[in-house]
């Protein structure tokens, strides 16, 4: 059986996995960062002829994996995405946000990401095929991580070789049969968290810059004369990435990345829900978690919870102003740096619509009169890092096509 090819953009976030595989079609999809470890699976295991109907559907969101790898130390079955959310174990896996140890050095990072892979080989070949493998699968996969970028200065070549290093055996057990997949990676590249959205920013091109500008004159700053072009054009610009673990500030000066002045703050949206906790069930508004909090925050109430989510949205909102405060002032630092020559600053991530009315107008206090403050619309920015790894991972198989052709020309010719 021939290798399956498999490109691949994937935004490890602290709380959600924001994906991106290309092989036979393109899949995009968003999975929690965590995984449930159990000893043997609670669910009968599906049958093989209803392969083509789960693999078609939220597959990802369902896997159930062994791993035999250099990067996975236990041989425990891991369940994925909301599947690991329902399971009834005590050993729920997720990111270490607190002792400071980097993505890069834990074990979920690359269990998540294996997992993805293997998923897919097996969701394209039934796609394919209309029914499970009879034998094992061989992937030759490439893929493009981000990591924050303190920890992308100190890691970023150890994290990738730590991925091409041998192969890496999955077995996946959704079904009846079990079915192993081989991954072999040839190609991993690692770009600093921000860095890889202002990347897509950049590829989204003009029409992208002409509807922030739009919207931030919706929001009152004039920016008069200032057209698309002129924002698409910048190239010295300071991006603010408001992810649940970490901001990242990624800073472009001329064009390049400037990993000098470039910074990650330590604390996300996630610490204004976890700071909003206490205060909620002081006023007898208990949430179990800060993930149950962002699913009531994202709720639309009915007419007799209205005041009750008034009243929560209104405690956040104190923990939001608070933050806000300490991400101005680590963008103040920033600017103190580079401000002379920035010439537009973008803020996007999954946290920063949540955080808008009260960071924006402590940006607008900070930077120097007529410097855009970009704020890219909630539906997307979440994923635009997703979709700046998937670019540049496309961008490294495309040029190693025709140069696997050349090599195989000459061989001929020497033949």
């Amino acid at each position: 059986m021939s290798k399956i090819k498999i490109t691949g953009g994937v935004d490890v976030g602290n709380g959600y996995v924001k994906a991106a595989l290309k092989g036979d079609k393109l899949d995009k999809f968003d999975i929690p960062s965590g995984v449930a470890l159990v000893t043997s699976a609670s669910d009968l295991p599906t049958p093989n002829t209803a392969a083509a109907e789960v693999t078609g559907g939220d597959f990802y969101n369902e896997l159930d994996l062994q791993f035999n790898s250099p990067l996975v130390h236990t041989t425990h079955r891991y369940l994925f995405g909301r599947r690991a959310l329902r399971a009834q174990t005590p050993r729920f896996e997720e990111f270490d946000v607190v002792s400071g140890i980097s993505k890069a050095e834990q074990s979920l990072t690359k269990v998540l990401v294996l997992g993805l892979f293997a998923g897919k080989a097996i969701r394209d070949y039934v796609a394919t095929h209309g029914a499970l493998p009879q034998g094992q699968l061989d992937v030759e996969a490439r893929v493009a991580l981000a990591l924050p970028i303190d920890e992308y200065r100190e890691h970023r070549v150890t994290f990738a070789e730590s991925f091409k290093a041998g192969t890496h055996l999955v077995t996946v057990n959704n079904f009846e049969t079990a079915v192993s997949v081989r991954i072999e990676f040839v190609d991993v590249q690692v770009a600093a968290e921000g860095a890889s959205a202002q990347f897509a920013i950049r590829q989204l091109g003009v029409d992208l810059a002409n509807s922030m500008i739009e919207d931030v004159r919706s929001h009152g700053q004039a920016l008069e004369g200032i057209t698309g072009q002129d924002i698409f054009d910048a190239r010295s610009t300071v991006g603010i990435d408001i992810g649940e673990g970490t901001v990242n500030f990624p800073v472009y000066s001329d064009g390049k990345f400037n990993g000098d002045a470039s910074r990650t703050f330590d604390k996300g949206y996630g610490t204004v829900l976890n700071n909003s906790l206490t205060p909620l069930s002081r006023a007898k508004l208990a949430f179990n978690s800060r993930k149950a909090l962002a699913d009531y925050l994202l709720s639309t109430p009915s007419a007799l919870k209205r005041a009750e989510h008034a009243k929560v949205t209104a405690i956040v909102a104190e923990q939001a102003e608070l933050f806000s405060e300490q991400v101005a002032e680590e963008f103040r630092k920033i600017m103190a740096e580079v401000g002379r020559d920035t010439e537009v600053v973008y803020v996007f991530g999954g946290g920063s619509g949540s955080v808008r009315s009260s960071l924006h107008p402590k940006l607008l206090e900070v930077i120097p009169e007529g410097i855009p403050v970009l704020f890219l619309d909630p539906r997307y920015s979440r994923h635009l890092n997703r979709e700046g790894l998937l670019i540049a991972a496309t961008m490294v198989a495309d040029q190693a096509v025709p140069a696997a052709g050349k090599r195989s020309a000459s061989e001929k010719k020497a033949a």
